[in-house]
């Protein structure tokens, strides 16, 4: 059975430019392995010197076997994050629009 998802990622406690663009990386092969990187707008931003990762689905997803990708792809992420940037901080909101009325 398919789920359709929305999905949010902010990466903090980024030092600087070049790790925040590190980070956005390692990111955007995790989304290509996935084959949703098109489907995900994404990428370093620098708001009042504080530089970040971003990112968000355009429109839901439709995943099939989401109750097992769901805890792999978290993992997945994590790793990304931390290769990139040993202390940044990951975190990942997940939406459900069609629980939501």
């Amino acid at each position: 059975m398919s789920v359709n998802i929305n999905l949010h990622f902010t990466v903090s406690q980024l030092t600087d430019a070049a790790q925040a663009e590190a980070v956005a990386e390692s990111i955007g092969e995790l989304l290509r392995d996935e084959g949703i990187e098109n489907q995900i707008s994404y990428g370093a931003v620098c708001d009042a010197g504080v530089h970040y990762v971003s990112g968000e689905t355009q429109f839901p997803l439709s995943i099939s076997g989401f109750g097992r990708w769901q805890p792999a792809f978290e993992g997945s992420f994590a790793f990304a994050v931390t290769e990139a940037a040993p202390t940044a901080k990951g975190v990942i909101d997940w939406g459900y629009p069609d629980e939501e009325h």
